[in-house]
């Protein structure tokens, strides 16, 4: 076992890497201003629709719904905080940097190291997420629909610090999507399940509880989305936990598939007489 000097090194080893990789020089790559303008055109457009079509309505029938079920959304909607996904996250972290220093072979240092990565990209996502979260919630300033017989569904106090004035987007469903979307970069195949059983649920209790209306929510889930992949792809390019081809914008999850199968034939070599 390593000597906790030697460990110290080690784990200022690892921060010096991430730094390096974090300040190398990014390469060209394929402009993304011009999608993310067409999209975000698409989705004010979407958020609009839904909010003219659904927001009233879906206010006044969850005020209609049964105690019993606001209560049961009320514990579902605590899945949303992101003070529990935060501690998560800083908990593997943490973990897989301990294990990694304390790792003997290169393969199970390369293997701890990627898992560190990928608690560190949750642990950006859920900030970046969580700061655009909250910027705009203050800025529109919209009101929640507890207030919505007193001043309308699209009453606006700019640049409010209430609660009450915090309605668009909402918080909740960022957290849930963002953490989702982080999840299913790193492993396509979790996404759809995550969905169902962790976002979705989340999203449908802002509305239940009546903390939020159908269109903040929507824009909860695209914020959400788009944050866990625009930091994605800025470790792509980066070469941290993801790759990225210079002319696409869709960063693909490392993996140690290729390191196993080298690691493997080395010891079969050195296993023959």
């Amino acid at each position: 076992m390593r000597s906790s000097p030697d460990l110290a090194a080690q784990f200022r080893a690892d921060l010096l890497d991430l730094r390096a990789h974090w300040r190398r020089r990014v390469p060209p790559a394929a402009p993304l201003w011009p999608r993310a303008l067409g999209l975000t055109a698409f989705a004010v457009l979407a958020i609009a629709a839904v909010s003219v079509t659904f927001d009233v309505s879906a206010a006044r029938g969850a005020r209609a719904l049964p105690r019993e079920t606001v209560e049961v959304f009320r514990v579902v909607t605590r899945f949303g905080e992101s003070n529990w996904l935060f501690a998560l996250s800083i908990l593997a972290l943490a973990g897989a940097f301990f294990a990694r220093a304390k790792a003997v072979t290169r393969f199970s240092r390369a293997t701890y190291g990627l898992v560190a990565g990928q608690a560190f990209y949750v642990l950006t996502v859920l900030t970046v997420s969580g700061l655009v979260s909250q910027a705009i919630k203050h800025v529109i300033g919209r009101a929640r629909p507890p207030l919505l017989d007193k001043v309308g569904p699209y009453y606006f106090e700019m640049f409010s610090t209430t609660g009450i004035m915090a309605s668009f987007p909402s918080g909740h469903t960022i957290t849930a999507f963002a953490t989702t979307a982080a999840l299913g970069f790193i492993q396509p195949r979790w996404t759809a399940p995550l969905l169902l059983i962790f976002a979705l649920p989340v999203l449908a209790s802002r509305i239940i509880v009546s903390s939020h209306y159908p269109s903040d929510v929507c824009a909860g889930a695209l914020i959400g989305f788009a944050s866990a992949h625009l930091v994605a792809l800025a470790f792509a390019r980066r070469n941290i936990v993801f790759t990225v081809a210079p002319d696409s914008l869709w960063p693909r999850a490392r993996t140690l598939r290729a390191r196993r199968r080298r690691a493997s034939a080395q010891n079969l070599v050195q296993d023959r007489p």
